[in-house]
């Protein structure tokens, strides 16, 4: 009696197909499934309800393949043809699809989740609902932080460019289908993971991460309520160290002043902050010593976050 396929599936399951000589069945061994007649096969396998997992089919040509519902999970699909295939709902979990052909196939619902989309063609195809994981990342992402953890830095920014450039795919895929709000994810990722790869303590990025750290690259308008709130008033403590003027009379922090008047003077070098950072500038109060070079800067950073937050905000807001 033949033995059974030597394969255990990531969640346990053990394949029951009989098993070559490499103590692998022919589906998980790396045979050559060229044949075009192999795809009616594992559409019916598909039918009935078989697990798929971990099987080897790079290079075959599946184009407008019927593997709905289908667990491909672990798979090896490299290179393989899935162009216009009816994919709704499969589990590509895990799963390498590098350099895969996927041009107009239905992925509706589909997991892909930790899955090798280098090089993958998803030009036209249906990524409606797709789950994508925490954060929308793909595989090569988290791998090239664990490198980076690591110090192998030179493996990092390789793994990075290649997060990028699916990153890049995928956004121009959900664009094209009108569904912009998503592509945003994944131009948020493919910002970040372009940063990464950009040389340490460079000027591009520090600039990179202060554009992520105030509006994450235009994707999180709030970013910018948030930080424009904490300047506001961090300039107004340091206003009320450094002084204000207003009819002749200087406001600052005592300590022989009691807390009801410091809490006063607190709410006018907030509202000095805020006018300053807004460049109303009324003309009631008006810094002193060096609270003036203060006051210059935060009415230039105002309006530039102002400018940011419109900007950002239109962004969102046309999608």
């Amino acid at each position: 009696m033949a033995s059974e396929c030597t394969f255990v599936s990531p969640s346990g399951s053990r394949c029951i197909e009989a098993a070559l000589s490499d103590g692998k069945c022919f589906w998980h061994a790396q045979t050559d499934k060229r044949n075009p007649e192999l795809k009616s096969t594992l559409e019916n396998k598909a039918r009935k309800g078989d697990v798929l997992a971990g099987y080897c089919l790079a290079g075959m040509d599946l184009s407008d393949v019927y593997l709905i519902e289908a667990v491909l999970s672990s798979a090896d699909l490299s290179r393989a043809n899935l162009s216009n295939g009816h994919l709704f709902g499969i589990n590509f979990s895990h799963a390498s699809l590098f350099k895969a052909n996927l041009r107009e196939a239905n992925l509706k619902e589909a997991n892909l989740e930790n899955t090798n989309l280098l090089g993958a063609d998803v030009t036209g195809a249906n990524l409606e609902r797709v789950v994508w994981g925490k954060g929308h990342k793909v595989q090569n992402h988290p791998e090239a932080d664990d490198f980076h953890e690591k110090g192998l830095h030179d493996q990092a920014r390789a793994k990075y460019l290649e997060a990028e450039e699916i990153y890049r795919n995928i956004r121009k895929c959900y664009e094209a289908a009108g569904t912009s709000d998503v592509a945003g994810y994944f131009f948020y990722n493919e910002m970040v993971t372009k940063r990464k790869q950009m040389p340490p303590r460079s000027f591009e990025r520090f600039w990179s991460w202060l554009i992520d750290l105030l509006c994450g690259y235009g994707e999180i308008p709030y970013r910018i309520i948030g930080s424009s709130i904490a300047y506001v008033l961090i300039n107004a403590l340091v206003f009320s160290a450094l002084g204000l003027s207003h009819n002749n009379q200087v406001y600052t922090f005592e300590r022989e002043l009691g807390l009801a008047e410091n809490l006063e003077f607190l709410g006018y070098a907030v509202y000095f902050s805020v006018v300053t950072f807004t460049t109303l500038g009324y003309g009631d109060f008006a810094p002193l010593g060096w609270a003036r070079a203060f006051a210059a800067i935060e009415a230039f950073v105002g309006a530039f976050m102002i400018a940011l937050f419109i900007v950002s905000f239109v962004k969102k807001m046309t999608r």
